[in-house]
């Protein structure tokens, strides 16, 4: 039964997130785990060698951005430095997935 729940969760989730590259999951992935208590900054995510090359972690960044997946602030005390935190839409997948995952189980 548990192999059956698995399974069910990961075609499930796969669907949900079918619209994303494999390097925009595992920077979305990234942000999740980290939180908004202690975000990112752009320059975290460019370094972030073992997922991609820097020009295309920058592209994934800003794709991210633009289509509304996540969000850019400014830091207070030094306005050159931008934290990475996830917007509405994607707390909403988050939740989605979360809601998945516990259908899948059931």
């Amino acid at each position: 039964m548990l192999t059956n729940s698995y399974l069910k969760f990961l075609v499930a989730s796969h669907k949900l997130l079918s619209e994303f590259s494999g390097d925009e999951k595992l920077v979305l992935e990234e942000v999740v785990k980290k939180g908004s208590e202690n975000p990112y900054r752009v320059q975290e995510i460019i370094s972030m060698h073992s997922i991609a090359s820097q020009a295309t972690l920058h592209k994934v960044l800003s794709n991210l951005v633009t289509r509304g997946f996540l969000n850019l602030k400014t830091s207070k005390e030094d306005g050159r430095v931008k934290f990475v935190l996830l917007s509405k839409k994607s707390e909403k997948l988050v939740e989605k997935l979360n809601a998945l995952l516990q259908k899948s189980a059931s």
